[in-house]
């Protein structure tokens, strides 16, 4: 039987991560339900056991975080292309991949998300997101409607072309890289937000850092030092343009954005090597 729900992994990882925004908690989640699963006598639909299994686990994990308990911005661990879970194949999964949309997320109450997700991102109907999560199709309905009230106009927020997107990144980190203050403004919103998790083991903004001057000004600064001591690479972060910035092949610090308009709105900058380790 192993290998006929074997093909399920990466969906199954791609709800886990969604929920969790961690790795290893989203590969623990998914080994645990196929653990239940051998455990378990005649299932008669395997997959909607592993995703109901999954999901419930998710939400237990996420109701036992402390997430206000954390050192300065709490964001997802980023993923790269060659990860399991990252596979998208659709316009929905793309979107839900990115920092920006998973750090949205965590305005949602635990069940809420699982809702929204299964709804909006894995479009399973109302009445099996019941069966899923063991309420009425109407209650489905409401956590729903409560999470894309919550998420607002915000849930659409991403670069829907990717060729702009990295040509978009191509001039910025290029910017980012030679010091110009003023390059780099020229590509930012006026509201634009910088975000950067240390998990309080490295130093990094206790808050996000506000505004097109000081963003750019702080960027031109990161850059040129870290430039002095790493290596930098090009790469795909969550599905979007970003680059890793490591020492001896190790990383160190990984950065990526979500645009607007052909504007860079949110910078996010992965500095906590416990979310680092992980990248291949």
């Amino acid at each position: 039987m192993g290998s006929d729900i074997d093909h399920l992994r990466p969906k199954l990882l791609a709800v886990a991560y969604r929920m969790l925004g961690l790795v290893a908690d989203a590969e623990d989640a998914v080994q645990e339900a196929y653990l239940r699963f051998h455990q378990t006598n005649s299932i008669a639909s395997p997959e909607g056991w592993l995703v109901r299994t999954v999901t419930r686990l998710c939400i237990d994990k996420l109701r036992q975080t402390r997430r206000e308990t954390y050192a300065g911005p709490w964001l997802p661990e980023p993923v790269s292309e060659a990860w399991d879970g990252a596979a998208a194949d659709r316009l929905e999964l793309a979107e839900s991949l990115s920092m920006a949309f998973l750090v949205l997320l965590e305005t949602l109450s635990p069940t809420e998300r699982a809702a929204y997700l299964l709804r909006e991102v894995f479009g399973y109907e109302f009445g099996e997101i019941a069966g899923l999560l063991d309420k009425t199709p109407v209650a489905v309905r409401q956590l729903t409607t409560r999470a894309k009230k919550r998420l607002g106009r915000r849930e659409r927020r991403f670069e829907p072309n990717a060729s702009d997107a990295d040509g978009l990144a191509e001039r910025f980190y290029a910017a980012c890289q030679s010091g110009d203050v003023t390059a780099i403004e020229a590509m930012l919103t006026e509201d634009v937000a910088y975000y950067s998790d240390g998990g309080g083991q490295v130093p990094a903004a206790p808050k996000p850092v506000l505004g097109r001057h000081r963003v750019a000004n702080l960027l031109a600064v990161r850059f040129r030092k870290l430039r002095e001591v790493c290596d930098l690479t090009f790469t795909t972060v969550n599905g979007q343009p970003g680059v890793v910035f490591s020492t001896d092949g190790i990383p160190v610090q990984i950065y990526s954005f979500n645009a607007e308009n052909g504007s860079v709105r949110a910078l996010y900058a992965m500095l906590n090597p416990e979310k680092l380790r992980r990248w291949p």
